[in-house]
């Protein structure tokens, strides 16, 4: 059997032709198509861009981070400290290059509006080590990077166009950071956002500086008192990432030893991956959309292979003829691949219009912790993958259809009559796609319904603070402009006082850090631990009226007040989680603990758990501690809370004029309220659901068509069987009765499928659940009911139009 190429054509217009005279199947199957391939064209688009694209630098995949833990203390990703770095840096033997990193921010002055900005301090090896060179200018010097050098800048892109106009004439102007002047060398090109890759635009860095360490940081002192420094390396050829590990390994056994690392403070290196860091979180999220929408697409498929099969034995009788007058089985099989195909590209041409509207919706609705997902784009590589799949799906819903007509015994549809009923066959396949269709429909309703009811059982859990009415404004009093904290402190309160006279304001604080918002850990230990037993825990420095205008609990012991200054004790109020984990079965007022180097704290009151990083992890120790009785780095942050009843957009611009009468060069950022922290936390929790929710509902509904389908073609292909029943006496209740527990056998085998296979999925579920078991029965059971109800009631239609055979009618019937 030869495939003539010759014919071809004629193929395709005869095919073009049988669609063009069927208008609403072509219509339903390209619209099914549509679903299935757009779906999969736009999650293919997230998965390229997030998990397949490599980073913008050279061999990206030959990057290493390296960073330690403190197991003594419970503490992941620390990063190094300064003295450390320099350790790993000058006795490694695996890394050709390597350099140091950390986040940074300032306050930008002197044009236009005061603006708070985030950047990255760079050892001057960083972007060598990166393969990226400025647009304009050039990187830092090792000369610049030293301690005390001339102060230098390299913009972003973004800050370069927005705050400068692109201004081309850039280099060597100077501009004011913290009140003192830098000397811009540089431009980044607009890809470059190390150390930052995979955060969210906002938190991208608008410059770099050199990272210049202070000859105190890289004192043997230091050494265990202040890590964060972020270390990257790049991997010598020939070279593995196991290897590196070893050698880090190695280094840090070497320096524990030399500087005596005792208890807690023994460190642990870890070296990974610079490209999988970027796209850890997100991970999980996006393999199961890919997942979820592998089972629309099979769904898809699936409805359309059922609708060619029902087509197919309408149309048995033409290839009967065609065989009859000496067409091949080949030449059959290839003009029903070829009406396959072009339904397949017309359903790839709706489906790129719905992936991108998708992608569109993606980019905008989607949560900003997805690393990259503001860069998702139809690229020409996303358009050539859904060409493929055009051609894919073709083959899979168009084959066994094609394969069945091609073998077609032309004396069985010659005859003038023919058996009352389906072929056994056709409806054996017809009704095992249904069967899957429900199955994979199931899966996906379970999987949305686990992360449905984690979500409300989340949203149910307490936060630990009220949310309702308060609003946060930032700013930040740096050093530079407030070298006297007697100064700072008088600014802070009188803004304090100021604010707590606006309309419509009941209480207002500031804190250094706020929860889900941003973090800071401390060091310390308790009063008659042995030296080196140091504990980390979240920290936030905060003003006397904090709780109160958080809602926070006391839950014993007082809150701060005017009298806890610097010249008297030190006193503190620690959480729940720290009371008890350190002092259980006691109370904790009036115990003591060392917070670094410095004087002994006394614990004055207990808080309320509160939850920090996420609200789906556990809160952790917290200490707090009075802004105007300890100076830290963290003094000049300012977070003002307002518990308030006014509205929004007005009480934020009364605040503005407020702190700019007090200081006009005091930058106002991330303005918000508690209500969208807490709405921002759970963006990706939410989008989650939301879109495996409509992929399962959309999988519901087409295996519903798809079974309404099947049903209908048994009514239709049984036409004249039933009216013989009916004409010899048969009850039309009977009739309704049989085809509803065909239905409902169908429903009963795919969700017995479904169920199985649930089980199996669930496990990529596992890590994003929340107080919910992937083995939750209300869900295992409702669901699949549920799912039986719509099978039925989709059913119930050709059901019903099978009691109104009119007998005699059905008599005639051919």
């Amino acid at each position: 059997m030869k495939w003539n190429v010759e014919t071809l054509p004629q193929d395709i217009r005869y095919g073009w032709r049988m669609l063009v005279r069927n208008p609403g199947f072509a219509a339903i199957a390209v619209l099914t198509l549509a679903i299935g391939i757009g779906a999969s064209t736009a999650v293919f688009s997230v998965v390229d861009t997030v998990l397949l694209r490599p980073l913008p630098y050279q061999q990206p995949g030959r990057l290493v981070v390296v960073t330690e833990s403190l197991p003594g203390m419970s503490t992941d990703e620390i990063g190094v400290s300064a003295a450390e770095y320099q350790d790993y840096r000058d006795r490694n033997r695996s890394f050709s290059q390597v350099a140091a990193y950390e986040s940074a921010g300032f306050n930008l002055t002197g044009v236009g509006q005061p603006l708070r900005v985030n950047a990255a301090a760079l050892s001057a090896s960083a972007f060598p080590l990166l393969g990226v060179s400025p647009v304009l200018g050039r990187g830092f010097t090792e000369q610049e990077d030293r301690y005390g050098s001339s102060n230098v800048v390299v913009l972003s892109h973004a800050l370069w166009e927005h705050q400068y106009s692109g201004d081309p004439n850039i280099l060597g102007k100077t501009v004011k950071l913290d009140e003192k002047p830098f000397t811009v060398i540089g431009v980044m090109p607009a890809s470059f956002r190390f150390p930052f890759d995979g955060a969210p635009l906002s938190e991208m860095a608008d410059l770099w500086v050199p990272i210049a360490f202070e000859p105190d940081r890289l004192s043997p002192e230091n050494r265990t008192r202040e890590f964060g420094v972020g270390l990257i390396g790049r991997l010598k050829p020939g070279v593995s990432k196991q290897q590196a590990q070893k050698d880090v390994e190695s280094i840090a056994t070497g320096f524990m030893q030399q500087y005596g690392y005792s208890g807690t403070a023994r460190v642990v290196p870890r070296a990974y991956a610079f490209a999988g860091r970027t796209v850890e979180k997100a991970r999980p999220l996006v393999i199961l959309l890919t997942l979820a929408v592998v089972c629309v697409l099979v769904i898809s498929c699936a409805n359309v292979a059922n609708l060619l099969l029902a087509r197919a034995s309408h149309r048995s009788p033409e290839m009967a003829i065609r065989s009859a007058i000496g067409a091949n089985p080949a030449r059959i099989v290839r003009q029903c691949l070829v009406e396959s195909v072009l339904l397949s590209i017309c359903g790839a041409g709706a489906g790129i219009i719905v992936a991108a509207g998708s992608v569109a919706g993606l980019r905008r609705f989607g949560p900003t912790d997805v690393p990259r997902l503001h860069d998702v784009m139809l690229h020409p590589i996303v358009l050539l993958f859904a060409l493929v799949l055009s051609v894919v799906t073709a083959i899979l819903f168009g084959f066994v259809p094609a394969w069945r007509l091609a073998h077609v015994a032309p004396q069985s549809f010659l005859k003038e009559s023919t058996q009352a009923g389906p072929a056994r066959g056709t409806q054996r396949l017809q009704n095992s796609v249904a069967t899957i269709e429900i199955a994979a429909a199931l899966v996906l309703l379970i999987a949305g319904g686990l992360l449905l009811r984690s979500f409300v059982r989340l949203l149910d859990s307490p936060f630990g603070f009220n949310p309702k009415g308060v609003f946060v404004v930032r700013t930040l009093f740096d050093r530079a402009r407030y070298p006297d904290p007697v100064k700072r402190q008088a600014a802070q309160r009188e803004l304090l006082d100021r604010l707590s006279r606006l309309p419509g304001v009941t209480s207002v604080a500031a804190a250094s850090h706020l929860p889900l918002s941003d973090t800071r850990q401390i060091g310390f230990r308790l009063e008659h631990a042995a030296a080196d037993d140091y504990h980390w825990a979240e920290n936030s420095l905060v003003s006397p009226g904090y709780f109160r205008s958080m809602g926070i609990s006391l839950i014993e012991g007082r809150d701060f007040t005017e009298q806890d200054r610097p010249d008297s004790p030190s006193v503190a109020i620690i959480s729940e989680k720290m009371a008890r984990q350190y002092f259980p079965g006691r109370s904790p007022v009036g115990q003591r603990f060392q917070w670094g180097d410095r004087a002994f704290f006394t614990i004055a009151g207990v808080a309320a758990d509160v939850h920090i990083s996420t609200l789906d992890a556990d809160p952790p120790p917290m200490i707090y501690t009075s802004m105007f009785q300890v100076e830290s780095g963290a003094s000049g942050r300012n977070a003002f809370v307002l518990r308030s009843n006014g509205e929004e957009q007005g009480l934020f611009q009364e605040v503005q004029q407020q702190v700019w009468s007090v200081d006009k060069d005091l930058p106002i950022y991330n303005t918000t309220t508690l209500e969208k922290l807490v709405s921002e936390s759970l963006a990706q929790r939410r989008f989650t659901v939301l879109l495996l929710g409509s992929f399962a509902v959309i999988a519901v509904l087409l295996a519903a068509i798809g079974l309404f389908g099947v049903i209908s073609y048994l009514v239709a292909e049984r036409t004249r069987e039933f009216g013989v029943r009916m004409a010899l006496g048969a009850d039309r209740g009977s009739i309704y009765w049989q085809i509803l527990k065909r239905a409902a056998e169908l429903a009963v085998g795919g969700c017995g499928i479904g169920l199985l296979l649930s089980l199996f999925a669930s496990r990529v579920l596992q890590a994003s659940l929340y107080q919910v078991s992937r083995f939750d029965w209300p869900t295992l059971v409702l669901l699949p009911l549920f799912l039986l109800s719509i099978v039925l009631f989709a059913a119930y239609w050709p059901a019903r139009r099978a009691t109104r055979v009119d007998p005699m009618v059905a008599l005639r019937y051919e």
